[in-house]
């Protein structure tokens, strides 16, 4: 019989199941039907919908509602210009405020559609929200977090224009603030066809939570 292993309840590893245990525990909720509601925190979606380059991740959605993110995220305070602010402060709307504005994305868009997009939410400590988001995006590797890169840009404003379309923008075109950016130069069909071809492999490296 192998030794036990030592486990250590604050490990990195430990830390980042914990996390993404209670994350993925969280409610399944429609993105187009979450209402105000205040604090910080980190969040998941998912898709179920028809795009044809998203047809794996979208069929296991479909089998196991909830089970393939298609994008992570967190909110949080600002912490700059020396703003004090509490640990356990949730008198803002920053998770909210960012999932509105992702629900925007979404339909302006104009080959996806909102009510194939659903969402888990996990209020936490603002202290506690970027190493849960990477811990997240490290265990599941989700599309838009890495191929697919873009989904959560923000209009930069007059005068802060660099860089090119983000891939996002390129498979997804609608927001109406892209068009600053001037084109890739790789088109929607070569960024599709390297999403299909990264869902293919399927559950590679995600872990199955129960």
């Amino acid at each position: 019989m192998p030794n036990p292993e030592l486990f250590n309840p604050l490990a990195y590893e430990s830390i980042s199941r914990s996390i993404s245990s209670a994350l993925m525990a969280e409610e399944l909720v429609p993105l187009s039907e979450i209402q105000p509601f205040n604090g910080p925190g980190i969040y998941v979606l998912f898709y179920d919908g028809q795009f044809a380059p998203y047809a794996d991740l979208a069929a296991q959605n479909t089998r196991e509602p909830g089970s393939w993110p298609i994008y992570i995220g967190k909110a949080a305070p600002s912490t700059r210009k020396g703003k004090d602010i509490a640990p356990d402060d949730m008198s803002g709307q920053e998770l909210y405020t960012r999932l509105r504005k992702h629900r925007q994305s979404i339909e302006q868009a104009n080959n996806l559609e909102i009510e194939h997009f659903y969402a888990r939410m996990l209020l936490l400590s603002y202290i506690w929200v970027p190493m849960a988001e990477t811990a997240m995006i490290g265990l599941y590797q989700p599309l838009w977090n890495t191929y697919i890169d873009g989904f959560g840009n923000h209009d930069p404003g007059r005068g802060r224009i660099n860089g090119v379309r983000s891939r996002w923008d390129t498979l997804h075109p609608g927001r109406p603030w892209v068009n600053k950016y001037p084109e890739r130069s790789e088109t929607a069909d070569e960024i599709a066809q390297d999403a299909t071809q990264h869902l293919s492999m399927g559950f590679v490296g995600v872990p199955r939570l129960a």
